[in-house]
């Protein structure tokens, strides 16, 4: 009986092998959107799943309150760690960890040069309690005597096969890297590789004496985001009392400290484990999931599954009266329901196990083609056990979803009708049946008409932010970052040479050194002035450049003056937006006032010497800061370099000059320049990853949503045979055929349309309150996407209108 079930099944199949490529592929899509969200959603929610403390590990973060608006930070104060293992009850460790960065490893050979490693990352400062908490594999060494003496080091056994390759872990103990050039450290361990997803990424671990002896007692002010303080809590710990107690720790020793930056609040929150990876309001260095994008992409793949089988159960009930012979016979014979649900469920199987085939296809494709979409590490990440499961229960939810309505119509047949040359349905359920599968075409239209729109402003906004006045002149600028090497004492005057140089090249029009207009890093302080309406505390950005930047990125003088070169003598040029908030009426007010810096030396005051137009200095998510410039030669180590204008082809013998007179000045560090335009297009990358999905999402919604509306039209075209040859013998043209048999079917995408147009202005509304500066939704967005829709749907009819059109009556008028 099952071998002859799966032979009908294959005839099945095979006979209406349009049909059946058109349900494997709408099905594929929807299957590979499942596999491709999962892994992604899986990896995210893996991270650090496996470390046996979990539950007891919690990262100390501070929260701050500047300029009325609050704002996280991942570090906390540095004397922290010692603070609260002498002081706080209820933490069993406390493991201090600070983010280093390296320019340069050296690892000494004994024979020949030393082997130079660029830009290392993944080196962090720790102590001998970090490896209580993450539990390593340990090759060669001890985690009790690691990193308990200053100038030691632990490297992972990936950054051992780099450094030293061919050697064994024993063989590395007590040999020597150096690090920032003059700081020479010993291998005190070497540890496996963790094998399974973490936010604990060190690769190399040096002891925090090698970097600092100490903290001093008004370092309890600062906090640091590359300094982060973790604990291990008792067992019996409550983390809310140890949170108490930290703050009062804090307050003891900050409080007085804090007191000089005037309106400045500051606590400090236990941020426990498994909300690390999840952490997007703490700016860190490591990649932070978004826990709404996660069940977003959750909810995407539930809507393109959902359209997929619905296009599934719409092809397949058009089908259902091609078959009314067969089946009525089958009942005539004395067939059950049951068998006749089996079987149409078993014939679904067999689509979807071809189309999980397809989508494994698909779903490589898409790693392959959109792999910046992807978390890195994802594919290291595989758990086979939870992955089957996952996948037999997909198997089973779509064999059931898409076969069970189909199986049910066909058992609805009334075989001596069939038998007869009727319909063989029960005239009551015509209209009902008819109007569900035009509500699943009018809900697939819905879902698609929603991506549509989104697609259309998503876009928008992008090109807005990308292609609005900045208010500062960014074409064929390139920015480099000079070294920083704690051995040199002449690092400002070597600049300067640099900048000297360059200005001489042909193919450079200009040259500044200067911190970035629009950067995400940034340095600030809260500044007081006393002036007709009291006294203003404001917390200014600035920015550390030279004389020649103003011209340079052509930023308008509203009032005063340029800054003028010197050593020892500090002056601001101001922004509008800064003037205004320190009550100024007009720019010309503020030139030669006096604010005063909080902390530090109290009494240092600045004079404004100049007013600037405003200019965005961070995305177009944020309003303009108060943002003051100022000269600062020891703290300028950003060079920006315009290209001569001309073709962009020739600039490539203008970057090789650049690089000739680098080397001169810095030969052991490649020029790792990059062309601005590129660094405020990272500014907007989450925003160019959602549009690429909402793209791709568009099209996977638009194709399945056609294949639906292919396949009622192939049931009404069906359906209507003998009533267009009728017509046709009566003198109807193709032309009124074709209208007949596609108005009702764009009535249905035009409901589609108009419902989902409010919903989608809503969803559009609320994402688009993220950006400070952004777009109007007009109201020919909606329009256009309604009537995109409707193009894309009369394709679809027309294709199979036309043919039912152009069918000779005479052969569907032969049985009668």
């Amino acid at each position: 009986m099952i071998l002859n079930y799966i032979k009908i099944a294959r005839r099945q199949l095979w006979r209406n092998r349009l049909f059946t490529g058109l349900n494997i592929i709408g099905l594929s899509i929807g299957l590979s959107a499942c596999w491709v969200i999962y892994r992604i959603v899986a990896f995210d929610f893996s991270f650090d799943t496996q470390n046996s403390n979990r539950d007891r590990i919690f990262r100390v973060v501070s929260r701050f309150v500047f300029d009325g608006q609050e704002q996280g930070n991942p570090g906390s104060p540095l004397p922290m760690a010692n603070a609260v293992r002498l002081e706080l009850s209820g933490v069993d460790r406390a493991i201090p960890i600070w983010e280093e960065s390296t320019e340069h490893v050296l690892i000494p050979q004994i024979k020949g040069k030393p082997l130079q490693f660029d830009n290392v990352k993944n080196v962090i400062a720790t102590d001998t309690n970090y490896f209580q908490m993450v539990p390593y594999q340990w090759l060669a060494g001890n985690s009790h005597r690691a990193l308990a003496r200053p100038d030691q080091v632990v490297i992972t056994q990936s950054r051992a096969a780099q450094y030293f390759p061919g050697l064994s872990p024993q063989q590395l103990m007590n040999r020597t890297i150096t690090y920032w050039d003059t700081v020479n450290v010993q291998i005190a361990g070497v540890v496996a590789d963790l094998p399974y997803s973490s936010d604990f990424t060190g690769q190399e671990f040096i002891s925090i004496p090698t970097i600092r002896k100490d903290a001093g007692k008004n370092e309890w002010g600062n906090t640091n985001s590359y300094i982060q303080l973790f604990l291990m809590l008792s067992d019996q710990a409550d983390p809310k009392q140890v949170e108490k107690q930290i703050n009062l720790l804090s307050g003891k020793y900050s409080n007085e400290i804090l007191k000089q930056w005037g309106s400045f609040k500051r606590w400090h929150l236990l941020q426990p484990l498994t909300e690390l990876h999840f952490g997007i309001d703490y700016r860190d260095r490591a990649r932070r999931a978004n826990k709404t994008v996660l069940y977003s992409l959750i909810g995407l793949a539930g809507f393109i599954l959902a359209l997929a089988v619905i296009n599934y159960v719409n092809l397949a009930s058009a089908q259902v009266p091609q078959r009314a012979r067969e089946i009525g016979i089958r009942k005539t014979l004395g067939s059950r329901r049951r068998p006749l649900i089996f079987q149409f469920l078993g014939e679904t199987a067999a689509t979807t196990i071809l189309a999980f085939g397809l989508a494994f296809v698909l779903s490589n494709l898409f790693f392959t083609n959109f792999s910046d979409l992807v978390p890195e590490g994802i594919d290291q990440h595989l758990n086979w056990p939870m992955l089957i499961l996952f996948l037999a229960g997909l198997f089973i939810s779509v064999t059931l979803l898409a076969g069970l309505y189909p199986g049910w119509l066909i058992t609805r047949f009334q075989p001596v009708s069939v038998l007869r040359g009727q319909t063989g349905y029960a005239v009551t359920d015509s209209s009902n049946r008819l109007t569900l599968r035009k509500s699943l075409i009018v809900f697939q239209f819905f879902i698609a008409q929603l991506f549509i729109a989104g697609a259309f402003i998503v876009n928008q906004q992008l090109k807005y932010a990308l292609q609005a006045d900045q208010g500062f002149v960014r074409d064929a600028v390139l920015t480099a970052s000079t070294p920083w090497k704690q051995e040199e004492t002449n690092r400002a005057n070597k600049r300067l040479a640099l900048k000297q140089e360059l200005q001489k090249l042909p193919g450079v029009s200009a040259v500044s050194l200067g911190d970035q207009p629009a950067s995400n890093g940034y340095s600030s302080n809260v500044h007081q002035y006393v002036g007709k309406k009291g006294k203003v505390e404001l917390n200014i950005f600035r920015k550390h450049v030279d004389t020649d930047y103003i011209p340079f990125y052509k930023l308008p003088l509203l009032a005063g003056r340029n800054l003028q070169p010197s050593d020892t003598v500090r002056e601001y040029v101001l922004n509008e937006t800064a003037i205004k908030a320190l009550g100024f009426a007009r720019p010309q007010d503020a030139i030669g006032a006096l604010i005063k810096e909080n902390g530090g030396d109290a009494n240092r005051t600045v004079p404004i010497v100049g007013v600037i137009r405003d200019f965005h200095t961070r995305s177009f998510k944020e309003k303009i800061q108060p943002t003051a410039l100022m000269t600062d030669r020891e703290n300028v180590s950003s060079l920006n370099i315009k290209l001569a204008s001309g073709n962009p082809e020739n600039w490539q013998q203008t970057l090789a000059e650049i690089n000739t007179v680098w080397k001169r000045f810095y030969p052991d560090d490649p020029f790792d320049y990059q062309f601005y335009d590129q660094t405020l297009e990272e500014f907007y990358k989450q925003e160019r990853q959602l549009s690429r999905v909402v793209n791709l999402a568009t099209g996977v919604a638009m194709l399945i949503s056609c294949l639906g509306l292919f396949g009622l039209a192939t049931l009404m075209a069906y359906q209507r045979t003998k009533e267009i040859g009728i017509r046709k013998v009566l003198g109807a043209s193709v032309v009124s055929v074709v209208t007949l048999l596609s108005k009702d079917f764009l009535k249905l995408v035009l409901i589609a349309s108009i419902t989902a147009s409010p919903l989608a202005w809503y969803i559009m509304s609320r994402w688009l309150q993220d950006f400070a500066y952004r777009i109007d939704i007009e109201w020919w967005v909606f329009v256009l996407a309604a009537l995109l829709a409707v193009c894309i749907a009369l394709l679809t009819v027309c294709f199979q209108s036309i043919r039912a059109a152009l069918t000779n009556p005479v052969k569907s008028l032969r049985s009668e």
